[in-house]
């Protein structure tokens, strides 16, 4: 894997040559952590004012590092932040991931391909323990402790993503091994500016496995590991998301009548597509509960389900379609980082083997997973489409102008698109709620009422409001499945996916009778 040359603090700049661009470490953080500027323009002097996002944080000079230390507002939005220095123009690559703070100090998922995982176990402790050694005298405390803890971690065993079952004969080639990372040269400096992770060849073929860093920062913990194996290994969190969830009106109107009502009256079934719901349900049973659900000052308490009632609204647009639950959501409705990633790369290997196939993904979080991004890339290799809950206004809630409220995978919509044409249909579509009462997109979606925060635009609109059993089930998690279940219904009778466009006009019906109607 290369040696490793480490250093700590400033390294000095010779004469004639440029000072080194200011950055973060760690690059992923949580509420409440410690970050450091490194290299930080004189100009910004010892003390001062930056901003996550919109959300102000004081900063002071770490006396062992000299670096500047902030710690992340405890209301700063999750996701990737701009992080500004109040009183100078922005720096360049100055960009914080703020983590959920369920995510703060938990496992970390860990990625390596089979043929590079000799060589990360025999040289893990040898690499944290020669770090944490040189960065004794110049490094914050925090960091000496984190590298402390983790040279002393036992190293789990690591698992294939995809099961023996699911792999099921078909021969795929080894994921070959990274290049050798490049040795750390002092001058370039221990921390360097953080570099686009490239998508591995074969992602589903590797190995997993959830190291035991709980009680650590976890921020700190994946930023450590980019720096020392990023050339081999890739870590998550080990959790990545939530249902989402909020309200409906039309009480009791059965969801087929809401569906005739508001798509126009869809066509076709589905029959011999498989629509994939990843959520808190399994094929046996929906442990998922809510305690209180607000609905038009109506208060329901302990709400039960979630991926279950994703699947019958599916079912409802789509009955002839086959519905195959996979549980990666908790009864709290916590979202297991590895249980999704696993689930997805099944989902592909079945689409290796033929069939057609459209995966329902309710849930998301402010975190942008590697892993969850890479195993939605081999499922649409393989032509699967991902309909993705956009993400409710409660996951807005507390920000601030300049603050941008980030839901994934939904705010990846635009990287799966299959050409740069602008009615280039996408292999995974954010999803969000079309209102049934106003005829427009809804209050309860991302982004909604809460003017300067940033949010990007949905790829398309779909109901998101309905009734079971006399509860309201209602938020972007319940028009993903619709559009799940529009999607089943042409892939039966049509190749490809449809473009389906962002319709933004009220009063007019969210998706095109041209999609909606096209199989007989």
């Amino acid at each position: 894997m290369g040696a490793l040359t480490t250093g700590c603090g400033g390294t000095g700049t010779s004469p004639g040559q440029n000072p080194p661009a200011a950055r973060l470490f760690p690059a992923v953080a949580a509420p409440g952590d410690p970050v450091w500027v490194l290299d930080a323009p004189q100009r910004a002097g010892q003390q001062g004012q930056l901003r996550v996002g919109g959300q102000a944080a004081d900063y002071r000079t770490d006396p062992a590092s000299g670096w500047l230390q902030f710690r992340v507002p405890d209301r700063a939005a999750g996701g990737p932040q701009p992080v500004t220095l109040t009183a100078l123009p922005p720096q360049a690559g100055l960009t914080l991931t703020v983590l959920p703070s369920e995510s703060a100090s938990q496992d970390t998922v860990l990625y390596v391909a089979p043929a590079d995982l000799p060589e990360f176990q025999k040289t893990y402790r040898a690499r944290v323990e020669q770090f944490s050694k040189d960065c004794q005298e110049t490094c914050p405390r925090e960091l000496q402790q984190t590298l402390g803890r983790l040279a002393a971690l036992e190293l789990p065993a690591f698992q294939p993503l995809l099961s023996p079952r699911t792999a099921g004969g078909l021969s795929r080639p080894p994921t070959p091994a990274a290049p050798a990372p490049t040795p750390l040269p002092l001058a370039a400096l221990k921390f360097p500016l953080p570099s686009p992770r490239t998508q591995p060849k074969e992602f589903c073929g590797q190995l997993a496995a959830a190291l035991p860093t709980a009680g650590l920062p976890t921020g700190q913990v994946i930023s450590l590991f980019d720096v020392l194996f990023g050339g081999i290994l890739a870590t998550d969190p080990s959790t990545s998301g939530h249902p989402t969830q909020t309200e409906a009106p039309y009480k009791d109107e059965p969801p087929g009548a809401i569906i005739q009502k508001f798509l126009g009256g869809p066509t076709g079934s589905g029959k011999g597509v498989t629509i994939h719901v990843l959520d808190t349900a399994s094929n046996a049973d929906d442990l998922f509960v809510i305690e209180s659900v607000n609905y038009y000052n109506t208060v329901y308490q302990n709400r039960p389900y979630h991926g279950s009632i994703a699947g019958q609204v599916a079912q409802v647009v789509s009955p002839g379609a086959t519905l195959d639950y996979r549980q990666v959501c908790d009864k709290n409705g916590d979202c297991s980082t590895l249980n999704t990633v696993k689930a997805l790369c099944a989902v592909a290997e079945e689409a290796r083997k033929g069939g057609r196939h459209v995966v329902n993904l309710s849930a998301g979080g402010a975190y942008p997973a590697l892993g969850l991004l890479w195993a939605l890339r081999e499922g649409a290799a393989t032509g699967v489409p991902t309909a993705a809950s956009y993400g409710n206004r409660d996951d807005c809630a507390g920000l601030v102008p300049g603050d941008r409220c980030n839901h994934f995978p939904a705010d990846w919509s635009g990287r799966f698109a299959l050409s740069a044409a602008p009615q280039a249909p996408t292999l995974l579509l954010s999803v969000a709620g079309w209102d049934v009462a106003t005829l427009q997109m809804a209050t309860y979606n991302r982004g909604m009422l809460g003017g300067g925060v940033i949010t990007p635009p949905p790829s398309v609109q779909a109901p998101g409001e309905f009734w079971f059993g006399g509860l309201p089930y209602f938020g972007s998690s319940f028009a993903a499945p619709v559009v799940s279940g529009v999607l089943a219904n042409w892939m039966a009778c049509q190749p490809g996916v449809p473009f389906l466009p962002f319709v933004n006009t009220p009063g007019q019906l969210p998706l095109p009778q041209s999609v909606v109607r096209a199989c007989p």
